[in-house]
């Protein structure tokens, strides 16, 4: 509506859309048990040949592929959502990146089966691959705090650094929380199961004990632990100054609330869905420039939805590109024909002055 309007209808001087950060869970994929929810079905799942079919209320189907998750079952991206994604790269210079707390092993298993990145993040922000290959000038800003990044194959218990020293800490002074250091180097996860006991001696000691250097976030009814140089916010703000692009010139797709400090540094945001009541209250109530996707909650149908409004704004970008690029010519055609023009004028003041220069022949006198 009027916000995607908006979207379109920039200044002719307000920058170009060039990068978009995008959660995974539950923003660029989808799983069944929320969407069903909001009136979409699973028709058909093949977890072998990870491929999906999902429906809407109306008949409108979804090819889908079939992302793996360690923890939470299979989940569903539409070819449509790959396609768009594609077209914003190739046809209109849009980087694209996704940023997720998902451990490594996941990110891993993933890769081959999301859209074509220019940068992957993951464990909420402290490791990042940037064109595929590991970024250590970034990861080497917080080593004190977890330690390198090639050390998650060992156990929590052996890891010194504040990160793991406040794990320990939380499992010994906190009991019958779920402790999660598996494949993570630079963050942990913990849960408290929905017990209110549980959850009320994990905001103690994280309101008492957390240190100075760790931050806190919750996703999907967990609580990441990571470094706050890191974060998800950490990540987007290092990839920006890597990549030479403004807030302004940026975009987040996001749902949840450990996607807040990743948004805070984009100038667009695109929400598909409401996971938290937080980032609900703030879409609703606070934020009215967020464009929250009228099929919000409809997994891949609302991705794409918000995709298209922003394919259709990079067009715009694009076009008036084009027409300051056409206007540049013409006007550098027109101040070379004028140069022309007196470089011509100069040179017949030349020559008439080299003709006037000329001392005339004397005629000879006969006799």
């Amino acid at each position: 509506g009027a916000v995607a309007h908006a979207l379109l209808s920039r200044p002719p001087q307000s920058p170009p859309l060039r990068a978009i950060f995008s959660d995974i869970d539950g923003t660029l994929v989808h799983y069944a048990k929320d969407f069903t929810k909001h009136g979409i079905r699973l028709l058909s799942s093949d977890e072998t040949a990870l491929t999906a079919i999902v429906e809407n209320e109306n008949g409108d189907r979804r090819k889908c592929r079939l992302l793996p998750s360690s923890t939470m079952g299979p989940a569903c991206i539409s070819e449509r959502t790959i396609e768009l994604v594609d077209e914003l790269r190739a046809e209109h210079g849009v980087m694209f990146c996704v940023v997720t707390a998902a451990r490594k092993s996941t990110m891993v298993s993933r890769w081959d089966l999301l859209p074509r990145c220019d940068a992957h993040v993951c464990e909420s922000g402290s490791r990042i691959w940037v064109n595929g290959i590991p970024d250590e000038v970034f990861a080497n800003q917080f080593v004190n705090v977890c330690g390198p990044m090639n050390r998650e194959v060992e156990g929590a218990d052996e890891r010194m650094e504040p990160l793991w020293q406040f794990y320990r800490k939380l499992r010994e002074r906190v009991p019958g929380l779920t402790m999660d250091s598996r494949s993570y180097y630079g963050m942990f996860r913990v849960g408290t199961n929905g017990d209110v006991t549980i959850e009320a001696a994990l905001h103690d000691i994280i309101r008492t004990s957390l240190p100075d250097n760790v931050s806190c976030a919750t996703n999907l009814g967990k609580y990441d632990f990571y470094p706050s140089v890191a974060g998800k916010g950490g990540a987007v703000s290092y990839l920006q100054k890597l990549f030479g692009i403004s807030k302004s010139e940026t975009a987040a797709l996001f749902d949840d609330d450990n996607d807040l400090p990743m948004a805070e540094q984009c100038g667009i945001h695109m929400l598909p869905g409401l996971t938290s009541e937080s980032v609900k209250a703030a879409a609703i109530c606070e934020q009215p420039s967020w464009y929250v996707a009228n099929t919000v909650g409809q997994g891949v149908f609302a991705i794409e939805e918000c995709l298209e409004v922003l394919l259709d704004r990079a067009r715009v970008d694009s076009s008036s590109s084009r027409r300051q690029h056409l206007q540049e010519q013409q006007l550098q055609h027109a101040e070379d024909g004028l140069r022309k023009s007196d470089d011509i004028e100069e040179l017949l003041r030349e020559v008439k002055e080299a003709t006037m220069n000329v001392p005339m022949a004397k005629n000879k006198v006969t006799r």
